[in-house]
C-alpha cells in the first residue's frame, strides 16, 4: 500500500527546464500536441490554450497555456533534440509532466534544472497550502 506524504507549499511555483536527447516523433505535430496535453493532465494542470507551429522542412515550437502557468517545447528532429519548459504554480507536480514527456518521446538522455520560483516571497498562512499526496 502507498504511503501518504504531506507537502507544504514553500514557494510560488516550480520551473523545470529540460533537454531531451535521442528522441522520436519530434516532427509529428499531432503526437507532440497530444503528448503535451496529456503531460498537463498527468501533473494535474488545467489547459487554457494550445498553440503549436510546424516549421519547414522540420521542427516544431509550441506551448500550452495553463491556469497554473505553461508547458513549452521547441524541437530539432534532425538532432533528435527537444527543449522543454514546464512551469507550474502551487502544488502541481511539474516533475510528473517532464517524466511523462521523456517516456513519450523515448528520450535516450534527459538533462534538467529545477528552479523553485518565489522562494523568497513570504507566504501568508492562508497561502501556504498543505496537501496530502498518495503516490501512485
Amino acid at each position: 500500500m502507498a504511503t501518504k506524504r504531506t507537502i507544504k507549499q514553500t514557494h510560488l511555483g516550480t520551473h523545470i527546464i529540460a533537454e531531451f536527447f535521442g528522441c522520436e516523433e519530434l516532427n509529428n505535430l499531432k503526437f507532440v500536441r497530444d503528448s503535451l496535453k496529456e503531460a498537463a493532465l498527468v501533473c494535474g494542470a488545467t489547459i487554457l490554450h494550445t498553440k503549436l507551429h510546424k516549421f519547414s522542412p522540420q521542427g516544431l515550437t509550441g506551448y500550452l497555456l495553463l491556469a497554473e502557468s505553461h508547458i513549452s517545447i521547441h524541437t530539432w528532429p534532425e538532432h533528435g533534440y527537444a527543449a522543454i519548459d514546464v512551469f507550474t504554480c502551487g502544488l502541481m507536480d511539474a516533475e510528473k509532466a517532464v517524466y511523462f514527456l521523456a517516456k513519450q518521446f523515448k528520450a535516450q538522455r534527459v538533462e534538467s534544472r529545477k528552479i523553485m520560483r518565489g522562494e523568497r516571497v513570504t507566504l501568508e498562512p492562508d497561502e501556504a497550502k498543505t496537501t496530502t499526496y498518495v503516490p501512485i
